[in-house]
């Protein structure tokens, strides 16, 4: 078993943990890089226990400038063409609404952390695409020999082993298996959860606020429950949410129903380029 780590998570969790605010001054401080890196191998190291990984993890993390430029600077020491900066295809797909339009703030130790994650540990960079998309590419569905470690929940669409790792009052999910078509539950009104392609389509229709990502106008949960819940193929979804949008959007429908489900779709291959290959809808 081998754990594909996803690093774009794991880097904020620990490089959170490496600043503190000082109660006399109110002032936030930064721990030595030290205690980060101590942070990170012990987090590494639990995630594997709980796992049963018997390989070592192989890590992902997106592609930014400060890691092209130490890539590039190794590949022209070994006499390679430089690397051209991709950036995630989902802001050019998103038409309606900027993609991730929020505000972040880094912590301090965090661009520190990656060098050191590249240096040490030889991730796989994702360029043009998101981590999480390259932890679906490289995630093994039919043997089962990789589980998918993160805590974001839009992987659990990916069919293949999962985990989820406890962070402060989120409890630790799986490790578990997702099956392709998946399932869907209601706990609450306003809360679901589901895995597999029932999560996936689920999604289209509610949209992901912390992405950005509109998804149907007033597709609430519940209506994503009644509308997926008793299916049990991809086509029969596909055509089942294709109808909303229709009934709710009329004219350019399909247009906006393309742009939702490329955005939320984890990518599952790339093409001979190395970039990423949309979804393609059933026949």
């Amino acid at each position: 078993m081998k754990c594909l780590i996803d690093g774009d998570i794991l880097v904020y969790e620990c490089a959170f943990a490496g600043e503190y605010v000082d109660e006399e001054t109110g002032e936030k401080v930064a721990k030595p890089f030290d205690d980060v890196k101590e942070v990170f191998e012990q987090r590494l190291r639990e995630i594997e226990d709980q796992c049963w990984a018997n390989e070592p993890s192989h890590i992902f993390l997106t592609g930014d400038e400060h890691l092209l430029k130490m890539v590039n600077k190794e590949r022209k020491r070994d006499g390679e063409e430089p690397l051209c900066y991709h950036p995630n295809f989902r802001i050019e797909v998103a038409k309606s609404v900027p993609y991730k339009n929020r505000k972040s703030t880094k912590p301090y130790h965090y661009h520190n952390l990656r060098a050191w994650i590249w240096a040490t540990y030889s991730p796989t960079i994702a360029w043009g695409c998101e981590a999480d998309d390259l932890l679906a590419v490289y995630q093994d569905t039919e043997e089962f020999t990789t589980i998918i470690c993160s805590r974001d929940k839009d992987l659990r669409q990916v069919p293949g082993m999962q985990f989820s790792w406890e962070c402060g009052a989120q409890p630790a999910w799986g490790p578990l298996r997702v099956e392709e078509v998946g399932e869907l539950a209601l706990p609450k009104p306003n809360k679901l959860v589901g895995s597999g392609l029932k999560f996936f389509f689920s999604q289209v229709i509610t949209g992901d606020k912390v992405d950005t990502i509109p998804g149907l106008p007033r597709g609430g949960p519940t209506l994503a429950f009644k509308t997926l819940g008793g299916l049990s193929t991809e086509k029969e979804m596909y055509d089942a949410v294709a109808r909303l949008y229709e009934e709710k959007l009329g004219e350019g429908w399909e247009t906006y129903l393309e742009e939702q489900i490329n955005l939320l779709w984890m990518v599952r291959e790339m093409d001979e380029e190395g970039l990423p290959v949309l979804y393609r809808p059933p026949e």
